[in-house]
């Protein structure tokens, strides 16, 4: 008899998850995602996940690390990622790091851009 180990359904599809914090709602402390989590309302803390997205009426105090990046609302802390886009409205205080940037007419940012070194 011989086994075989798979990826249970949970295992396979949680890098392709994706987490939502509602407009209305505030978290306070480091957050950890496999996949996407999309940010309406306000984090204060740390966030890392695969691909990070900060809604028109979200808020981050604290840094994110990501590959992907976008950015609507209001960042107060570092960014890191491989492709970072600033949409137009946005604002960012803090030191970017990126591969890949995209920056529309209209985003504001104070603090340093800096390519990451290969």
């Amino acid at each position: 008899m011989t086994s075989e180990t798979k990826d249970t359904p949970d295992d396979a599809s949680s890098k392709n998850s994706s987490s939502l914090l509602s407009r209305d709602s505030k978290i306070t402390g480091d957050l950890e995602f496999p996949g996407q989590i999309e940010v309406l309302g306000r984090v204060e803390g740390q966030i890392k996940a695969d691909s990070a997205l900060i809604g028109k009426h979200g808020e981050v105090e604290g840094s994110i690390k990501a590959k992907t990046i976008v950015i609507k609302g209001q960042v107060n802390g570092d960014i890191s990622g491989k492709s970072v886009t600033l949409h137009s409205g946005s604002q960012v205080k803090g030191e970017i790091t990126y591969d890949e940037l995209v920056v529309e007419a209209g985003a504001r940012v104070d603090g340093g851009i800096h390519r990451a070194k290969s």
